[in-house]
């Protein structure tokens, strides 16, 4: 299973991201990716980094002669690009990180696009964190998911904003087999014109995911983020992620 996060900056989907994966890796060895160059998932999950797609880039334009004459770069980070992956017991991190150089990032997102087919197929379970707003998207970087969760903030604009990430999406022909709003870090009941708003936009569904002081402190200390299911945004995950099974 494939699920994709998408949304502006700034609306928890990250944090959303590290909660799936952890409660996804209790049941099999998740692929968790970390797709956005200004992301922290590797923070909220507490795992350390020993690698990173961009940083294996930066390694070969320095060093042009460790690859091959017969080998493009792209086939030899695609051929070595385990030698980037953190590996935990159950989880497989694999970070896109932030290359250097004029034009670098669309090199390493056709990487990471060779990366998602060949390695995806090897788990049950994929989480991918993408990158913040709309160009990602239409790279086509991950040209389909099983579920697509956008994120928004509890605002109109952020609602309508995950309305057009969505439009994008079938602009450009990724598929999904589910669309999901999470409509994130709300305090209090949502307004009937925001709920209606969202609705409206043609999502499978639509959850609230509540405010949670214990998220909050823990961004604000720099801590790990391991959410207890006890907690009002625990609740909405354990809802959320009953209803991603098919």
């Amino acid at each position: 299973m494939i699920i994709a996060l998408v949304g502006k900056g700034g609306v928890g989907k990250s944090t959303i991201s590290s909660q799936l994966v952890r409660a996804l890796s209790k049941k099999e060895i998740v692929l968790a990716v970390d797709a956005d160059p200004n992301s922290n998932l590797c923070d909220k999950l507490g795992i350390e980094v020993t690698g990173t797609i961009g940083g294996l880039r930066n390694e070969i334009v320095a060093h042009p002669d460790m690859v091959p004459e017969s080998m493009s770069k792209q086939e030899y980070i695609s051929l070595h690009i385990r030698q980037v992956m953190t590996e935990t017991d159950r989880i497989d991190m694999l970070v896109m990180g932030r290359p250097e150089g004029e034009g670098c990032y669309c090199f390493t997102n056709d990487v990471l696009k060779h990366c998602f087919r060949d390695l995806i197929p090897k788990y049950k379970y994929a989480v991918i964190d993408n990158e913040a707003g709309m160009e990602h998207l239409s790279r086509r970087v991950l040209p389909r998911a099983d579920i697509m969760i956008f994120v928004s903030d509890p605002t109109m604009v952020g609602v309508r904003t995950a309305g057009r990430l969505a439009k994008l999406a079938d602009e450009v022909h990724i598929e999904s087999d589910k669309r999901i709003l999470a409509i994130n870090n709300v305090s209090g009941e949502i307004s009937d014109a925001l709920r209606q708003e969202a609705l409206s936009l043609g999502f499978d569904k639509v959850y609230v995911m509540p405010h949670d002081e214990f998220i909050a402190k823990a961004a604000m200390d720099g801590n790990v983020i391991d959410v207890p299911s006890d907690t009002p945004f625990g609740r909405a995950m354990e809802e959320l992620i009953t209803d991603l099974e098919p």
